[in-house]
C-alpha cells in the first residue's frame, strides 16, 4: 500500500484482490492441512488459522477508512501466510 493513505476506493480494490487471492489459495491450504495427523496440536492450530482467514475474507469492507485500512492489513497478512504455505508445499 506504500506510504500514502489510500482512500476507500483504493482500499476496496485491494480488498477485492486480496479476497480473490485468498479464495484461490485457501482450498490448497485446507488440503495440505488435512494431511496432518488429526490429533496433532499443529493440525488444530492450522485449522483454526485457516477458519479465521476464511471468516475475515468473507467480511465486507469496513466503511471507516481507518478500520478498512486495518482490515486490509489483516487480509494481506493472511494472504502472505497462505502464499508461504503454498510455496513451501510446492518445493520438492
Amino acid at each position: 500500500m506504500g506510504t500514502g493513505r489510500p482512500d476507500l476506493g483504493e482500499l476496496s480494490a485491494m480488498h477485492c484482490a486480496l479476497r480473490a487471492h485468498i479464495s484461490h489459495l485457501l482450498p490448497a491450504a485446507r488440503t495440505s492441512a488435512a494431511r496432518l495427523p488429526q490429533g496433532a496440536v499443529t493440525a488444530h492450530e492450522l485449522k483454526a488459522r485457516l477458519d479465521g482467514i476464511e471468516q475475515r475474507a468473507g467480511q465486507h469492507l469496513q466503511p471507516n477508512t481507518f478500520d478498512a485500512h486495518v482490515q486490509i492489513a489483516h487480509l494481506a497478512r493472511d494472504c502472505q501466510h497462505l502464499l508461504a504455505r503454498h510455496t513451501a508445499a510446492a518445493r520438492p
